[in-house]
């Protein structure tokens, strides 16, 4: 009963946590030398949906490319199960040049294979991959090891069949949770999970019906229904391989954008949650970076880069279905939290500040004023007239020192005030 029969794109959103990092994922890729023709086909396709549909400004610095083909753990006899049915999988990867955000997409050819499984484990984070004698490897390890990718954001997958679903497991592909699970003694998931949403037709053509929840999308295509029954491997190429990746990518490319919002902002709320839950006060370099991580979120702030109003309508219809701008709630509400630290901690060194300098003022002053009233007492215990000379010397000294006073408070109060001003979010 749990089988599927089409393809699964999972999305990760990644990043780039240092420079290093980023050298080695260019160092790798750049080897990368062999591609099958659907690696070449499905590049081409993305690049020209992409120029179709998304504005010059939203596809800017963007580079994809395909990075490798790895073996998959896909299903076993329960969630934890170590000993399981590999699957292989081509990696593709998109990465913006200029926020160093990327996006791999995974993406399997499964012919009637269970597939709640596989979404359970990616819903926890527990894909695993069979690796130089390794079956059980982990796969978010291997990226930061071998490509320098940090996975920041919450992996969602996309399904698209010809083949109608088995109503039954309808629940458990929406929920990312193992159909008949043995952790859950096997009980089925009810229809009502999440209000019964995921039964809302989102589609916008009558070519397909699309439904989605917060982890899965799925995509229903009547023009596939006999197309994907052909389709037993995709080496070499055969035109139905082609027609199924061209209107897959119809939807593909909409969710792609999604999940570099979704990167961007879990990576910008990764920095300040780590920023808050120091108890140090952050330096100037630091407040550079956290400016920087803000205004990648910025630049995947605005969704409104499609060319078309029926793709924008779809993903402003995804972006709250996927629930990312929860992620974006939360990241404004640690920001507020560290302005009020930073704001605080700036009073604080102020006010430490102008103390030290009120001191020094008033030290300045009394050694300015020591001589002449060490003078005038001389003169007045031996009965000495005062000279004008000395008077006016002294009213110039102490008139110095009143302005030396004033200027030095003047400069603290200067700086406070550049200090409020220069608010860094």
């Amino acid at each position: 009963m749990d089988t599927f029969n089409g393809r699964v794109y999972a999305f990760l959103p990644c990043c780039f946590t240092s420079k290093d990092d980023a050298l080695r994922y260019e160092s790798k890729s750049e080897s990368i030398t062999s591609k099958e023709d659907i690696d070449l086909f499905f590049e081409n396709e993305f690049n020209a949906r992409v120029s179709e549909e998304i504005s010059s400004r939203g596809r800017a610095n963007f580079t994809r490319k395909f990075i490798e083909n790895l073996s998959f753990n896909f299903d076993g006899e329960h969630e934890n199960d170590l000993n399981c049915n590999k699957k292989s999988a081509r990696i593709y990867s998109t990465v913006n040049s200029l926020t160093h955000l990327c996006v791999l997409n995974i993406v399997f050819f499964l012919d009637n294979d269970p597939v709640t499984q596989f979404l359970d484990r990616l819903s926890r984070e527990n894909i695993t991959i069979d690796k130089e004698g390794n079956s059980n490897h982990s796969f978010y390890d291997y990226l930061k090891s071998e490509w320098g990718l940090t996975v920041v954001g919450k992996a969602r997958a996309c399904l698209s069949t010809g083949s109608p679903l088995d109503q039954a497991i309808k629940p458990s592909i929406f929920a990312s949770e193992m159909y008949e699970s043995s952790l859950m003694d096997s009980a089925s998931l009810l229809e009502s999970f999440d209000s019964g949403r995921w039964n809302e037709d989102l589609a916008l053509y009558s070519t397909s019906s699309i439904h989605a929840s917060k982890t899965v999308i799925v995509r229903y295509d009547y023009g596939l229904e006999d197309v994907d029954q052909k389709i037993v491997n995709t080496n070499p190429l055969c035109d139905h391989v082609k027609s199924s990746l061209r209107r897959d990518l119809m939807l593909i490319f909409i969710v792609e954008i999604l999940m570099f919002r979704e990167a961007s902002i879990k990576r910008a709320n990764m920095r300040v949650s780590e920023s808050i839950n120091t108890d140090r006060v952050l330096n100037l370099s630091e407040i550079d970076e956290l400016m920087n991580d803000f205004k990648s979120v910025i630049l995947f702030w605005d969704l409104d880069i499609f060319l078309y109003p029926t793709a924008q309508q779809l993903a402003d219809v995804l972006n709250e279905r996927l629930d990312i701008d929860r992620v974006l709630e939360t990241y404004q509400k640690n920001q507020s939290y560290l302005e009020q630290r930073v704001n605080i901690a700036t009073a604080i060194d102020s006010e430490k500040e102008a103390k030290v300098i009120n001191y020094i003022a008033i030290i300045v002053f009394f050694f300015e004023s020591i001589n002449i009233l060490f003078v005038v007492s001389s003169a007045f215990i031996r009965n000495e007239p005062i000279s004008w000379s000395l008077i006016y010397s002294g009213g110039i000294a102490f008139a110095g020192s009143v302005l030396i006073f004033l200027v030095i408070s003047l400069i603290v109060r200067l700086r406070s005030l550049r200090r409020r001003a220069r608010s860094w979010f």
